[in-house]
C-alpha cells in the first residue's frame, strides 16, 4: 500500500471513530433528557391518550347526595352575571371556553367544567393532558378540549385551546370570540385582562380572573393536585368531606346553576336539585371582590 493510501485509510478510520463517539454523544444526551423528562414528569405518557371508561365514569357519576352535600363551600367562587345580548350556538344558549393547554389555573377548571357539562350532555374525544412542567403548581393533572366533542339537547359547548402544554399557538379564537374576551375578561381587583381561562356562558355568565379556586400548591394548601394523578382525584369525587372533591364539585355546582338559568330550567332532572339553585347574585365590581387568592395566569406573548 502507498504511503498516500495509508493516510487515507488512516484519515477514514478516524473519521469514523470521530462520527461514532459523536453518535454515541448525541444519543446519550437525548436517553437523558427523556429520563430526566420521566422523572420530572412521572405521568407525562399519558398526554394525548383518549381518556378511559373509568375515568369517565367517576367525572360524570357524582352522585346528587355528593353535589348536595358540597354544595357551595367556603373559597370557591361563582361565575357573575352580565347582560350581554344572548349568546347561542345550533339554536342552544353556548357555553364558551377559551384556555390553554400550559395553564395551570385551566387545569383545574376543566375539572369542574366537564363535571358540570356532564350533567347536561356527554363528552368524546377528551385526552389526558398535564400543565407546564415549568409554571406554577406544575404537572397538574388535567384534560385538553383540543380534540374533544360535546353533545347536548340543551346547551352547546365551544372550546378553544389557545397554546399547547409548551405554549405553541395551537388554535385561535375567532374576532367573535376575542371581541368577548376583550370586553367581559378583566379582573375588577387587579385590573389585569386577557387572562385564562374564561368562561362565557351564553352572555348571561362569565368566569374570568382565573379558575374558581385556588389550587396553590404553598405549604399547607390542600387544593393542590400537582403531583396527583387522575385515579387519586376521581377515587374521591364521591367524598364531600374531601377538600379536593369540595373545590372541584363545588364549584361545578356554581357552573351547573348558571347554565340551568340560561336553558330555562332544562332539563328539569337536574334543574330542580338542590345544587343547582347556587345563589349566583353578585357584582364582579363589588370593592370586596377577590375571586381567588392566586396570581392571576396571563395569556403568554406571541
Amino acid at each position: 500500500m502507498s504511503i498516500k493510501a495509508n493516510l487515507r485509510a488512516r484519515q477514514r478510520r478516524r473519521r469514523i471513530m470521530w462520527i461514532s463517539i459523536l453518535a454515541a454523544v448525541a444519543a446519550l444526551i437525548v436517553v437523558s433528557y427523556f429520563v430526566a423528562a420521566s422523572l420530572n414528569d412521572p405521568y407525562a405518557k399519558y398526554i394525548g391518550l383518549p381518556v378511559d371508561s373509568a375515568t369517565m365514569n367517576a367525572l360524570t357519576g357524582v352522585s346528587t347526595s355528593t353535589f348536595d352535600a358540597v354544595g357551595a363551600p367556603s373559597g370557591v367562587s361563582p361565575p357573575f352575571n352580565i347582560t350581554g345580548p344572548l349568546l347561542t350556538s345550533g339554536g342552544k344558549p353556548e357555553v364558551l371556553y377559551i384556555g390553554g393547554d400550559y395553564c395551570p389555573y385551566c387545569a383545574v377548571e376543566r375539572w369542574s367544567l366537564i363535571i358540570a357539562l356532564s350533567r347536561f350532555g356527554n363528552f368524546s374525544g377528551l385526552q389526558y393532558m398535564l400543565s407546564s412542567s415549568t409554571d406554577v403548581n406544575k404537572n397538574s393533572p388535567t384534560f385538553t378540549f383540543t380534540n374533544a366533542n360535546y353533545t347536548s339537547k340543551y346547551v352547546s359547548f365551544v372550546a378553544v385551546e389557545e397554546w399547547d402544554r409548551s405554549g405553541n399557538v395551537i388554535q385561535t379564537p375567532t374576532t367573535e370570540q376575542s371581541s368577548l374576551m376583550a370586553q367581559y375578561d378583566t379582573c375588577a381587583s387587579t385590573g389585569r385582562s386577557g387572562s385564562i381561562p374564561f368562561l362565557d356562558i351564553a352572555n348571561q355568565y362569565v368566569l374570568n380572573c382565573g379558575a374558581q379556586f385556588n389550587p396553590s400548591c404553598q405549604p399547607l394548601t390542600p387544593l393542590c393536585i400537582s403531583g396527583d394523578n387522575w385515579t387519586q382525584i376521581t377515587s374521591h369525587l364521591n367524598d364531600p368531606t374531601n377538600p379536593k372533591t369540595q373545590a372541584i364539585v363545588g364549584a361545578a355546582n356554581y357552573l351547573v346553576s348558571a347554565i340551568c338559568q340560561v336553558t330555562g330550567g332544562k332539563p328539569s332532572s337536574v334543574c330542580s336539585q338542590t345544587y343547582a339553585q347556587q345563589n349566583l347574585s353578585y357584582s364582579p365590581q363589588a370593592a370586596s371582590f377577590q375571586p381567588t387568592l392566586m396570581a392571576v395566569p396571563t395569556r403568554p406573548l406571541e
